[in-house]
């Protein structure tokens, strides 16, 4: 297996995440952003948001080297911010690199996954425990991702309830990341359910590698977006499906009620 990452490599960074912010706010004191911090990696997360509730501005744009999301807060929560966390691995190691420099202390990550396991259907919740590593961010930082734990501030056990009593199926099963969507192969999906896994993302693995390395906390929150098809004779994968904007509009609801919840009110520890 090839490694990229070298335990011995103790020379900084070319681009590194502090000077970054720091020549955004040149003179002036790094900007600190609230301890919690919902990052959404769908689209529909911020303009919802806005929409359903009174949100104020905490930072225009996230400063960093790829995502520049705007950084909100709601009024009376002050102690969690929302914003877009980017597409894919690269991205959002960028965001939690940047957020770990800000002061964030405990990250929720609100996407969508692929279903590869017979028993998902679409508008289903899956809330991993741990996160198969198939994309390359996480080789950058450790030596053999493999599964990467997450570690939530609160209790998988109370988020799956707090959604079953939304209406929700939910699965606390494992899933994979991916940065190679058209090499989703029905071999390397059955790999994949060979390791315990059921659905797939883009951003969960190398979210849950960064904030564990940084002693971030972290908790991940997937609605299946789409049913793979099991076999090659199976009918052929599509996307969501007639009232999936509506089921995607109350998991980004949902998933706010959860943040500003009494879980995610509690100081960590």
């Amino acid at each position: 297996m090839v490694t990229w990452f070298d335990p011995k490599d103790r020379s900084k960074p070319v681009i590194d995440p502090r000077r970054q912010i720091e020549s955004k706010y040149p003179d002036m004191d790094i900007p600190v952003l609230p301890p919690k911090a919902v990052v959404f990696c769908l689209g529909r997360g911020l303009p919802v948001l806005k929409e359903h509730y009174p949100c104020f501005p905490i930072m225009e744009k996230l400063p960093g080297f790829i995502t520049h999301s705007e950084v909100l807060g709601i009024e009376g929560n002050p102690n969690i911010c929302f914003l877009h966390g980017g597409y894919a691995a690269p991205q959002i190691a960028c965001t939690i690199e940047t957020l770990y420099v800000l002061g964030v202390k405990e990250v929720c990550l609100v996407g969508l996954c692929g279903g590869f396991d017979e028993r998902l259907s679409v508008g289903d919740i899956v809330l991993p425990e741990k996160v198969w590593s198939e994309e390359g961010t996480s080789l950058h930082y450790l030596e053999a991702p493999g599964f990467a734990e997450v570690r939530p501030a609160g209790s998988l056990a109370e988020f799956s309830s707090f959604f079953q009593g939304k209406g929700y199926q939910v699965w606390r099963e494992a899933t994979v990341t991916t940065d190679a969507v058209y090499r989703q192969t029905f071999q390397k999906e059955q790999f994949w359910r060979e390791k315990g896994c059921v659905a797939v993302d883009m951003e969960a693995s190398a979210l849950v590698n960064l904030c564990n390395l940084r002693g971030i906390k972290n908790t991940v929150i997937l609605m299946v977006s789409d049913r793979h098809p099991i076999r090659e004779e199976d009918s052929g994968w599509s996307w969501g499906g007639a009232d999936f904007a509506e089921l995607t509009r109350k998991f980004i609801l949902d998933s706010i009620d959860l943040a500003i919840d009494s879980y995610w009110r509690k100081e960590n520890g």
